[in-house]
């Protein structure tokens, strides 16, 4: 026998209480935006270890943001189909635990002098693995806390909470390096962990029972199996093949931009730390405006509408990025911010849409299989991207990472993703 993640009607959320006086709901937010706050630090200190510190190359940097995606992209689906068979509050827990050892040895290593590039793979790597298991679980915990009808709300503030961090992270990040160094700065993340477990710790709302069902062959076999339904789910929804193809094209377009973006503002802007923290931390003020505004957002243009306009939002800002010698500040600024709110915007639309069609006790291992074949090509385009701005110079991987955004346009026009107001009822 082995347990699969069930769907009781008693252990599923009391529908229509507000979010924000929902205790459950208040810990996952607080949670998140402790967690998010300390891996803002991680995000940028790390590039900056790297370019600063061990005269890293842009190849170099890209490799390192490859590795950010290497775990989704090779275990997501087993992660997937570990999510559907665990109780998710517990994994979530033990996840930030994981995370926060694993950062904890960036300042270790720094100050005992052993600190190396392979050092920064290494924790890329590690909290990597975690992190994937931790926002599948975080994905599909979500449903069991909220009513259905409250989920665009509920993923809103939750989105509302990381982009606060966004902002204040850049900031925060730059002072700590000026005062404690990059390595010694991270060690603030691994606390923001730790305390996101223990809030994580409060939450009461129980969980659907896990059920015995019966187990045909070796773990493996299981696992196999469980992870092709996930596949075959995903496949039999028009709607998430066609945002699939769309998430596609939008990942490998900030890929070859994502690796190179630090390097291109530090040594061919030539801008100092401190602007470079303003930059991040101004534009992404657009990520707290698409937050607070999605609920609204989709509610007036519905879900459809709102994501072909947050794919053609992310297509212009990586223009802007691309044109900033023109105007180094303003241009990144501007680009930044609205790449940033079409990002809300799209990811929650088709967090929300994900969530509201598929059957509760297949979430985690659908919600694996959009990110396994959504990002698969993101370590590629991250690599390419280092490699095409080490040939030709950074401008010409973001204008290439703009025209590959634009073709995400493609399949949301032939799919009629448009005409999608509302989320349909999952699927029996």
């Amino acid at each position: 026998m082995h347990w699969l993640y069930g769907e009781m009607a008693s252990a599923m959320p009391k529908p229509r209480l507000s979010i924000w006086r929902h205790r459950d709901f208040l810990l996952l937010w607080s949670a998140t935006a402790v967690s998010q706050l300390g891996t803002q630090i991680t995000f940028l200190a790390l590039p900056f270890i790297a370019v600063t510190l061990l005269d890293a190359s842009p190849l170099d940097t890209s490799i390192l943001a490859m590795l950010g995606w290497a775990p989704m992209i090779t275990l997501g689906l087993v992660a997937g189909a570990i999510v559907d068979r665990m109780r998710r509050q517990p994994l979530l827990i033990g996840c930030d635990v994981a995370r926060a050892l694993a950062v904890a040895a960036i300042p270790i290593t720094y100050l005992a002098g052993w600190l190396s590039l392979w050092h920064l793979y290494a924790t890329v790597l590690i909290t990597g693995l975690f992190s994937t298991l931790f926002d599948l679980a975080y994905q599909a915990r979500l449903p069991t806390l909220v009513a259905r009808d409250d989920l665009i709300a509920a993923n809103s503030g939750l989105e509302l909470a990381q982009s606060g961090t966004r902002i204040i992270g850049p900031g925060l990040t730059g002072a700590l390096i000026a005062v404690f160094t990059a390595p010694v700065a991270i060690l603030f993340d691994a606390l923001s962990y730790l305390a996101s477990a223990l809030l994580l710790l409060g939450i009461r709302q129980p969980e659907p029972p896990l059920v015995a069902a019966p187990r045909a062959g070796s773990v493996t076999h299981v696992l196999r199996r469980e992870m092709r339904e996930g596949m075959v789910s995903l496949w039999r929804q028009p709607l998430l093949r066609t945002l699939l193809g769309a998430t596609l094209g939008l990942s490998i377009g900030w890929a070859l931009v994502e690796g190179i973006l630090m390097f291109y503002i530090v040594r061919t802007l030539a801008l100092p730390a401190e602007a470079a923290g303003a930059v991040f931390s101004i534009g992404n003020i657009g990520l707290l405006i698409a937050a607070a505004l999605a609920s609204q957002v989709t509610r007036r243009w519905g879900l459809g509408p709102v994501i072909v306009g947050a794919a053609g939002l992310q297509t212009l800002g990586l223009a802007l990025l691309a044109l900033a010698p023109l105007a180094p500040l303003a241009l990144l600024t501007t680009g930044y911010l609205m790449r940033a709110a079409g990002v809300v915007l799209y990811n929650l639309s088709h967090l929300t849409l994900r969530q509201s069609i598929t059957p509760l006790h297949l979430l985690g291992r659908v919600s694996a299989a959009v990110r396994v074949l959504g990002w698969a090509s993101i370590p590629v385009g991250l690599v390419a991207g280092g490699w095409l701005a080490t040939l030709s110079g950074p401008s010409v991987a973001i204008w290439s990472g703009a025209a590959f955004s634009a073709l995400a346009l493609v399949p949301l026009a032939l799919g009629r993703i448009w005409q999608v107001r509302t989320a349909p009822a999952p699927a029996p």
